[in-house]
């Protein structure tokens, strides 16, 4: 048992250890429930309110906005803001091999990026998880190059696509370690390699390709001391065992729309990796009762919770379409009936 405070609680989870209750963060929190819930709140206030045990933060970037919805990032893709938190990429600036010669890209160790995270710390350090958001080796090709490109040069680019992965893995391994320097207790590698059919790209491409790059990122962490959890939504089970393989401490949000059961994950691999997840965004939580929500709560429990390494959250993060009502009646039930046994 640890000593009941939500650091400890959240760090003997990702050990696979059993705390004095399961823990609780949130990858992301749409800013629309947090006003419902906690009106004039900021995302810190309202992880005091909520009772999280870790508050997850990204990266500062430095942004150029091309009209008020519009924006160029700070590695020059074009991304447009949506109703949700993500933004939405609508153009790429490598469109051909050249392309990437003159790309420069930001400098992973600048102060900016760390504002957030020094506001985290300043507040939260010691007491809550304060857990930073990086990625590994397929988002930043991705982005640079276009989704539909990417996939073509798994294929006919092969090369190309390697580059991109070596830049990420730098550019993301120095991020994240600057982040724990600045006293971030672990990291969230928040690369998504699938949708709710399957990885987005074959097994074997993702082998050659991509895990290398996410066991690269995951030493360059653990060298500096702090453990990885690792997200990714969608269908992954033609993956799973490459990701736990990998070296992750954590994997998330282990996807109810992608056919992901928490129970069966559990059993095939919860004596090597901490699970977080896995309240269903797109059933209960959403669309149900707060009864419901509960009752999805006390489901994922029951699978989550022997033998500890288990964190509950939402299958992805508190988006809009959460019912605050819901996501309320989510903490209450964890509160209620989330408590190892001391004996």
């Amino acid at each position: 048992m640890t000593d009941g405070s939500s650091l400890a609680r959240v760090m003997t989870a990702l050990r696979r250890g059993v705390p004095d209750r399961v823990p609780t963060f949130e990858w992301e929190i749409d800013e629309t429930v947090i006003q419902a819930l906690v009106p004039g709140a900021s995302l810190f206030d309202f992880v005091e309110w909520a009772g999280h045990d870790g508050v997850a933060v990204f990266a500062d970037e430095r942004k150029r906005y091309l009209n008020p919805t519009t924006y160029l990032d700070e590695w020059g893709v074009t991304k447009v803001k949506t109703a949700e938190v993500y933004p939405i990429a609508i153009d790429a600036p490598i469109k051909e091999p050249g392309d990437l010669a003159r790309l420069v890209a930001p400098d992973p160790r600048a102060d900016y990026h760390f504002e957030t995270l020094a506001r985290a710390v300043d507040r939260f350090k010691g007491e809550k998880a304060i857990i930073f958001q990086s990625r590994d080796g397929f988002s930043i090709p991705r982005y640079l190059r276009g989704t539909e490109e990417l996939m073509v040069d798994f294929v006919q680019q092969p090369d190309l696509l390697r580059s991109l992965v070596e830049l990420a893995v730098h550019y993301n391994s120095a991020l994240a370690v600057r982040a724990l320097e600045l006293g971030a207790d672990a990291i969230f590698l928040t690369d998504d390699y699938a949708d709710n059919r399957g990885p987005m790209m074959s097994p074997r491409h993702f082998r050659t390709f991509i895990l290398p790059g996410l066991r690269q990122v995951t030493a360059a962490i653990h060298a500096a001391g702090a453990p990885v959890i690792k997200h990714t939504d969608g269908n992954i089970r033609p993956i799973l065992e490459d990701l736990v393989g990998a070296g992750i401490d954590c994997l998330d949000p282990l996807d109810p729309l992608g056919g992901m059961n928490l129970a069966d994950v559990k059993r095939s691999c919860g004596e090597r990796v901490c699970l977080k997840g896995n309240v269903d965004i797109g059933g209960a939580l959403s669309l149900g009762s707060p009864e419901e929500g509960s009752e999805e709560v006390r489901a994922c429990l029951r699978a989550g919770m022997p033998g500890g390494g288990y964190i509950l959250s939402t299958s992805n993060s508190v988006m809009a379409s959460v019912r605050p009502e819901n996501y309320a009646a989510m903490l209450r039930t964890l509160e209620q009936e989330g408590a190892y046994d001391p004996r």
